[in-house]
């Protein structure tokens, strides 16, 4: 089983105390969050997981300058786009504007009318425009998925924009990545992709022992389990509840689940315990 790094520590991002992780976030600098990608990578975490903040380019940046090895050594699983930014737009200038600009900035050499434009298509440029400066720093057979933030996948799963889900695939199919879904709602995804036909081949998704973000607990289970057993490789995240767990508490939840999880991804903003986690992952998930 995988093991992944998270970003949300480096954003400053706590589900649970948001004073909390603003704080953090004041004595995080670049150094610091490569010794918790060093120390994690040192005792057996493949790869890091991240969206697409402007903190996070910056941030491979500076490992593509000055820490050449590590960035080719790790893989990187992406989720775009990093919402909050295009939330604060949307509130200044409005949907509409939003969707114009995404569609007109890549399309200034033939620009076209939206009338008519299909909701896949502008998704796609979307997509494209949130991640073609990470693609150009990452080494690209590194480069293992690139999932659609929750803020976009429960729109596609509540509407049932199965057309988005096999355009972007297809695209990424293209290019050697795997594509998927970031979800709080892995029950009705694993019922929208039967129904339709579609298929995955990632889904990341929040797997603690105290079903924090699951939804009904125990209809995730199963639906990760059914995702599991048609091919989708199933990342759990926020396995540690925001804190509210221990690793040894998740560790011995996610054991019943070895067969059915690719990955997990855990984040911190503390080289020692991205050691310790990391090691007692391995010792757990990844022994006979």
């Amino acid at each position: 089983m995988k093991i992944l790094v998270g970003d949300n520590p480096f954003l400053g991002i706590s589900h649970f105390a948001r004073e909390k992780g603003r704080e953090t976030l004041k004595s995080l600098t670049i150094e610091r969050k490569m010794e918790v990608l060093k120390a994690a990578a040192e005792e057996g975490a493949s790869g890091f997981t991240f969206s697409t903040h402007s903190s996070n380019l910056e941030l491979l940046t500076y490992m593509r300058d000055y820490e050449k090895d590590l960035l080719q050594k790790l893989e990187y699983y992406i989720l775009v786009p990093y919402a909050t930014e295009y939330i604060r737009l949307t509130d200044v200038a409005g949907t509409d504007r939003l969707i114009k600009n995404i569609v007109m900035g890549n399309l200034k050499k033939n620009p076209m009318r939206l009338i008519g434009v299909p909701p896949y298509f502008v998704i796609n440029l979307f997509v494209h425009e949130n991640l073609k400066q990470y693609l150009e720093i990452l080494p690209r057979y590194n480069v293992k998925a690139v999932l659609l933030h929750e803020v976009l996948s429960e729109v596609v799963i509540a509407f049932q924009l199965t057309k988005v889900v096999r355009e972007l695939r297809k695209h990424f199919t293209k290019l050697g990545i795997g594509f998927g879904l970031e979800t709080r709602n892995a029950a009705h995804l694993s019922k929208l992709l039967k129904k339709s036909g579609e298929t995955l081949d990632y889904v990341m998704t929040p797997m603690n022992p105290l079903g924090y973000q699951m939804g009904i607990k125990e209809e995730s289970e199963k639906a990760i389990a059914a995702l599991s057993g048609k091919g989708v490789k199933v990342i759990a995240m926020n396995i540690l509840a925001s804190g509210a767990c221990t690793i040894e508490e998740s560790v011995t939840y996610l054991k019943q689940f070895k067969n059915h999880i690719y990955a997990v991804a855990f984040g911190t903003s503390k080289p020692e315990r991205a050691r310790g986690n990391t090691r007692c992952l391995n010792l757990h998930l990844n022994q006979p």
